[in-house]
C-alpha cells in the first residue's frame, strides 16, 4: 500500500540525529560538539518512540489479534537485531587485544552474545579486549538498550487499546501518561538526592520512556480530532516544546514540570509533520533504512574511534562512517527486514503491516 505520509523520513531523521549524538559521545571531539551540538539531537530517540506509538497502536487497530500482531512485531524487531549482535560478537576478535582462542573462550564473550541476544544489554556491554580504549570504553552497542524497552511497549498495546475501546482514549491513557511521568520523576529525584546515577538509568527505561509512546498512540486513537485542529495542532505543540526547552533546567535540577510535558507537545508536532502536512514526492523514501542505521551505526563509529582513524581527519571519517553505516542498513533491509517483513504479508491477511 502507498502511504500518503510522512512517517519513513521522520524515522530515518530520527535515526541520523542519534547517529550524530553518538557521534559527538563516543569520539569526544570538540569539532563535532561544535559544529553539531547545537542541533536538537537530543530529541531522536523520542521521536522514534512518539512514532512507535502511533504506528503500532494503528497496526492493532487496523488488525487486532494477538497472534498477527506479535508476529508483526517480532518479524520486524528481532530478525535484524540478532544478526547485528551476532556479527559484532564474532567480528569484535578483529578488533580485540585478545588472541582468537582467548577472545571466544572468554567467559566475558559468552555472557554477552547470552544477554544481548535475550535483551540484557546492561549486564554485558562489552566484549573481551574490544574497544578498551576508546573514550567510551567497551561499550559495543549501547544503542540497544532501546529494544527490549520497544518490544515492552509492544506488549501493552493490546492492553491499552482493549481498555481505550472500553473507556475511551484520553482517559485511558492519560492515566497510563500520568503514571510513566510519575516513575520518571521519582526516580530522578531520587537519582539527584542520593547521587547515584543509577536513578537516570532506571527512570529511562520502559515506564518512563511509556509517556512518549502513549502521547503517539493518543495521537492515533484521536486521528479525526487532530485532523480537525490541522496546523495549530502540530505548530502550537512546536512552539509549546521550544518554550518547555528553554525553561527545562539541567538534569542535575531533577525533574520538572517541562520534562513531562514535553512528550505531549513533541507528539503533537511530530504526528503533524507525519500525517498533516501535504505528502511531498521528494520525500517517499523507497527502502526504510532507518532501523538499519539505528541498530549498526553505534559499532560502526566505535570501530572507527578503536583504529584512530577520526584523530587523523574528523570530517573525513564522519563521512566514511556515514557510508559504512548506510551500506549496513541497505545490506540489513534488503538482507534481513524486508525478507522478514515480506514473509508476514505472505502469512497474514492483506491488512498491510504499517510499522
Amino acid at each position: 500500500m502507498k502511504r500518503a505520509n510522512h512517517f519513513d523520513v521522520l524515522r530515518l531523521a530520527a535515526a541520523a540525529a542519534v547517529a550524530m549524538l553518538h557521534l559527538i559521545d563516543l569520539t569526544r571531539l570538540p569539532t563535532f560538539e561544535r559544529w553539531l551540538g547545537w542541533m536538537p539531537l537530543q530529541f531522536g530517540l523520542p521521536v522514534f518512540f512518539v512514532l512507535s506509538g502511533y504506528l503500532v497502536s494503528m497496526s492493532w487497530g487496523l488488525r487486532p489479534g494477538w497472534r498477527p500482531y506479535l508476529e508483526r512485531r517480532l518479524r520486524r524487531i528481532v530478525p535484524a537485531y540478532v544478526v547485528v549482535v551476532l556479527v559484532c560478537a564474532v567480528g569484535g576478535v578483529l578488533l580485540s587485544t585478545h588472541g582468537w582462542q582467548a577472545y571466544f573462550s572468554a567467559p566475558a564473550w559468552w555472557r554477552h552474545l547470552a544477554a544481548n541476544l535475550t535483551f540484557l544489554n546492561f549486564l554485558q556491554p562489552g566484549l573481551p579486549g574490544v574497544f578498551a580504549d576508546n573514550p567510551v570504553p567497551g561499550a559495543v552497542n549501547g544503542a540497544l538498550w532501546t529494544i527490549k524497552v520497544e518490544l515492552m511497549f509492544y506488549a501493552v498495546v493490546p492492553l491499552f487499546m482493549g481498555a481505550v475501546r472500553r473507556w475511551g482514549a484520553t482517559p485511558v491513557l492519560l492515566a497510563g501518561y500520568v503514571l510513566s511521568a510519575c516513575w520518571w520523576t521519582f526516580f530522578t529525584d531520587w537519582a539527584v538526592q542520593t547521587g547515584r546515577p543509577v536513578g537516570h538509568e532506571i527512570a529511562k527505561q520502559m515506564p518512563g520512556q511509556l509517556m512518549y509512546f502513549l502521547a503517539g498512540a493518543w495521537a492515533w486513537s484521536e486521528r479525526e480530532r487532530v485532523a480537525r485542529w490541522g496546523w495549530a495542532w502540530g505548530l502550537g505543540g512546536l512552539l509549546a516544546l521550544i518554550c518547555l526547552t528553554w525553561l527545562d533546567g539541567p538534569r542535575t535540577a531533577g525533574a520538572d514540570w517541562p520534562d513531562v510535558l514535553v512528550p505531549c507537545c513533541l507528539a503533537a508536532f511530530v504526528s503533524w509533520l507525519a500525517v498533516g502536512v501535504r505528502p511531498q514526492p521528494l520525500l517517499e523514501l523507497r527502502y526504510d533504512l532507518s532501523y538499519g542505521i539505528y541498530l549498526w551505526h553505534f559499532p560502526i563509529i566505535q570501530a572507527l574511534v578503536s583504529l584512530g582513524a577520526f584523530e587523523l581527519a574528523p570530517w573525513p571519517v564522519a563521512l566514511l562512517a556515514a557510508v559504512l553505516i548506510a551500506a549496513m542498513a541497505w545490506a540489513s533491509w534488503h538482507l534481513v527486514e524486508a525478507p522478514a517483513v515480506r514473509r508476514t504479508h505472505h502469512t497474514a491477511a492483506a491488512t498491510p503491516v504499517v510499522s
